[in-house]
């Protein structure tokens, strides 16, 4: 049988060699290359790392932007222009084990009701430490943790946004990436809840393995980077929990982890919290409209 076409999608905003290393881990994977379509998206790099991918990897479709439009735009842009039976959702610092790609597609053949599927990811830094076997998301406390035994298939609550396969016909049905989840974070999360609640199966496969780079360029920012956090959590549970859960979640959030936070890690969590916090007191109306809308 012929191997199903993926689209293979990420973000690129001065990656520098990373998104380099993630496409010459695509050149390198057991699956015939004619059913792999790769689509970068670069968010108005200044770094040169457009201009690289262009030159070295010619076959991939790079859109360019002229602004830095976030993960799930980026994400939208690209699914848009994709012609694959599956969608291969993932980042700029992600390297893809070997055979990865067959065991998913070969899965997703096998399982029809699994609507997003990914697998266990390792630290590139560390490459024998898990940071991803699916995770759980505490729908009274709003603490989020990784899900148990990581070396056993199971149905977490989602699977990283860094690296999940999902079919063309559950984008049909629940639509694109939540745009409101702007620049980064809970669009992964948000897209896992929607898929289930239309039905589909989310599901951590461990035989499939990723290394990623877990937030590098992110990580050039931490204020911004816990601000997104914050806000786009903050979001998350404004739309999908109940009432109740979510008055005791932004309780225990605001006074005991918030607190906690700041004292422990000591890295300013304070000011980009409330800004978060106060960012989606302006934008409720928004939230609550798309809460209504699925």
């Amino acid at each position: 049988m012929t191997s199903p076409k993926i689209s293979i999608i990420f973000p690129n905003f001065n990656g520098g060699k990373e998104p380099l290393d993630c496409l010459k881990s695509i050149k390198n994977l057991n699956y015939p290359k004619s059913q792999l379509e790769v689509i970068v998206i670069d968010n108005n790099s200044t770094d040169g790392s457009d201009l690289k991918i262009k030159i070295k990897f010619p076959k991939v479709k790079l859109i360019k932007n002229k602004t830095n439009l976030g993960f799930a735009k980026a994400i939208n842009q690209g699914i848009k222009k994709s012609t694959g039976q599956y969608i291969l959702i993932t980042n700029d610092d992600v390297v893809f084990g070997k055979d990865s790609f067959k065991i998913m597609t070969d899965y997703l053949k096998q399982n029809p009701e699994v609507g997003v599927l990914g697998g266990k990811i390792f630290l590139k830094s560390n490459p024998k430490k898990i940071i991803s076997a699916g995770f759980m998301f505490n729908r009274w406390t709003g603490q989020i943790y990784m899900a148990k035994n990581p070396d056993q298939s199971k149905e977490p609550d989602w699977v990283q946004g860094c690296c999940m396969m999902v079919p063309k016909k559950v984008i049909n049905k629940i639509g694109l990436v939540d745009e409101g989840f702007s620049l980064i974070y809970f669009e992964d999360i948000d897209f896992c809840f929607r898929a289930r609640e239309s039905g589909f199966q989310v599901t951590c496969l461990p035989e499939a393995k990723f290394w990623h780079g877990n937030t590098v360029t992110m990580n050039k920012n931490k204020p911004e980077k816990y601000y997104q956090w914050y806000k786009n959590k903050f979001r998350f549970i404004l739309k999908h929990m109940p009432p109740a859960n979510i008055i005791n979640i932004l309780l225990i959030q605001i006074f005991l982890v918030m607190p906690f936070n700041v004292i422990h890690f000591k890295e300013g969590r304070l000011v980009p919290l409330l800004k978060g916090f106060f960012w989606n007191i302006l934008n409720l109306k928004k939230t609550l409209n798309a809460r209504n809308n699925g």
